[in-house]
């Protein structure tokens, strides 16, 4: 018990092995001596970047015309696109959540004279809702005028 006990000799540094440890670390403080904090102005933007104007740095918002995330937006922008598969897996999607799901069909157009083409995409969205097995008393169709709108839209919202 007395050996546990008692320190071997050179089991603990010392004086000179100390000195050479102290004297090995010196090269690395002293590379250490050139770094600086971290702190906020690290980050701060360059004085060259706040010359550049804000507007362009900022992309333009998109425009919310209803505060309801849209289950599927569909832009018409060509003749015909093709939105058929998409929105059959997010209608089964809905489904599998809800059963007696309903949805709203909305057609936005850029100007009020192009509402005979956004009606017509409308029901050719709500037909294809229909082809997925939902009864035509669960689907709500909309027309809407938005202005700011680059091209006709079919929106299609869950309730």
């Amino acid at each position: 018990m007395t050996e546990n006990v008692r320190m071997r000799r050179g089991s603990r540094p010392g004086p000179r092995k100390w000195r050479h440890r102290a004297l090995s670390l010196l090269p690395a403080l002293g590379l250490l001596a050139g770094c600086t904090l971290v702190d906020q102005n690290t980050f701060a933007p360059a004085p060259e970047a706040k010359a550049a104007p804000a507007a362009a740095a900022r992309p333009a918002a998109p425009v919310q015309f209803d505060p309801r995330r849209p289950l599927v937006i569909i832009d018409f922008t060509t003749a015909a696109p093709n939105y058929q598969e998409l929105l059959h897996y997010a209608v089964l999607a809905a489904q599998a959540r809800d059963r007696a799901v309903q949805f709203d069909v909305v057609a936005l157009l850029p100007n009020a004279g192009a509402a005979e083409a956004g009606q017509r995409n409308a029901i050719g969205v709500m037909r294809a809702i229909m082809a997925d097995g939902v009864p035509a008393e669960r689907i709500h169709l909309g027309l809407r005028a938005e202005p700011g709108l680059p091209a006709q839209q079919v929106r299609v919202y869950v309730r």
